[in-house]
C-alpha cells in the first residue's frame, strides 16, 4: 500500500476550479443481482454476492478513508435489509447513498406498476434502515424502461445515472420531453464488471488482469484530462468485484495517478448534478440529448 503522506499531489480541483471531475462510484448490489424472480437464488450464488458486504465494503471505506476521497454507493433496498451495519458504515462514513432498485431488477423487465413498486420500496428500505432518502438514482443494470424518468420526477429525484450517452452532464430527455432530471453518465468501459466478472450462465469470460483495466481506466483518465472540456469521468464499481485485494492495489495505483495530476475535483455524483444545475440554468424546451 503506499503511504498517502508520501504521494506526490497535484494541485486540486474545486467545484468552481477544475479541468476534470472525477466521480468513484460502487454499486453496492451484494446478493441482489443473483436472485431470480421468486427472490431466491442457489447458496452458491448468494455467497458471491455477500462477498461484497464480507469484505468489498471495508477494504473500500478504508482505502477511501486514507486518500479522504467522497463517493457515491448506489444500494439496492434489499441489500440495505440484509446488511444494514454495513450501509450505515457508509453513511457515517459521509459517503453519499443513492437509489439502485429494490432487488437490482432492470425495469425493462417490470410492468409499470412493478417499477413503481420497485422503486417505492428501495426508497422506503433506505429510509427504514439509514434514514436517507436518495437524490440519485442509477438503474440496475444501466437498463431504462419508458416508464422511468416519468417515476423519477413523480418521486423528486434530482439526477439519474444510468445513461452512457456522453462524458458530462446534461438534462435528461424523456422521448422528446425535456425533464428537470440531471444526467450523470457512465461507462460500460469505466465499470469493473464489464471486465472482471465471471458467469457460467449467462457465460461470462471476465477474470481480466488488472493491467487491462489499468490500461483502459488510465488512458480514459488522462485524454478527458488532455481535452480540459469539463468532462466528468465517472467510474463504476461493485464491492463484490473491485473488492479482491489485487483490484483494490489496482484501484489505488490509479488513485495515486489522479491525485498527481493538477486540478482535479473529486466529487459525489449529487455535488456533480448540483453543479451543472446551478452552472447550466433551467433545461430549455426541447434540448437534445448529447450523443
Amino acid at each position: 500500500m503506499t503511504e498517502p503522506a508520501l504521494t506526490p499531489r497535484g494541485r486540486p480541483g474545486t467545484s468552481a476550479d477544475h479541468r476534470l471531475t472525477v466521480a468513484l462510484t460502487f454499486d453496492f448490489d451484494a446478493e441482489s443481482p443473483w436472485l431470480g424472480p421468486d427472490g431466491t437464488a442457489s447458496p452458491s450464488q448468494m455467497s458471491r454476492g455477500a462477498y461484497g458486504a464480507n469484505e468489498g465494503v471495508r477494504r473500500v471505506l478504508s482505502l477511501l478513508r486514507r486518500y479522504e476521497l467522497p463517493a457515491t454507493f448506489f444500494v439496492p433496498g434489499d441489500t440495505a435489509e440484509r446488511h444494514p451495519a454495513e450501509t450505515t458504515a457508509i453513511v457515517a462514513a459521509g459517503h453519499e447513498i443513492g437509489h439502485h432498485g429494490y432487488r437490482h431488477e432492470p425495469p425493462p423487465g417490470l410492468t409499470p406498476d412493478q417499477e413503481r413498486e420497485m422503486v417505492q420500496r428501495g426508497l422506503e428500505a433506505l429510509d427504514r434502515v439509514v434514514g436517507v432518502r436518495p437524490r440519485g438514482y442509477r438503474s440496475p443494470a444501466w437498463e431504462l424502461s419508458e416508464a422511468t424518468f416519468g417515476l423519477l420526477g413523480e418521486y423528486g429525484f434530482a439526477y439519474d445515472a444510468s445513461q452512457l450517452g456522453a462524458d458530462r452532464p446534461h438534462w435528461v430527455q424523456d422521448r422528446g420531453r425535456s425533464t428537470d432530471l440531471v444526467e450523470v453518465p457512465g461507462a460500460w468501459e469505466l465499470c469493473d464488471s464489464a471486465l472482471f466478472l465471471f458467469s457460467f450462465d449467462p457465460y461470462l469470460r471476465g477474470l481480466a488482469a488488472p493491467s487491462h483495466a489499468e490500461e483502459i481506466w488510465r488512458g480514459d483518465f488522462d485524454g478527458l484530462w488532455a481535452e480540459d472540456s469539463d468532462a466528468c469521468y465517472v467510474l463504476t464499481m461493485h464491492p463484490q468485484i473491485i473488492g479482491r485485494p489485487h483490484r483494490m492495489a489496482l484501484l489505488e495505483r490509479l488513485i495515486v495517478h489522479m491525485l498527481a495530476t493538477d486540478r482535479v475535483w473529486f466529487a459525489q455524483t449529487g455535488q456533480v448534478a448540483d453543479r451543472f444545475r446551478a452552472t447550466a440554468g433551467d433545461a430549455p424546451a426541447g434540448q437534445r440529448t448529447p450523443g
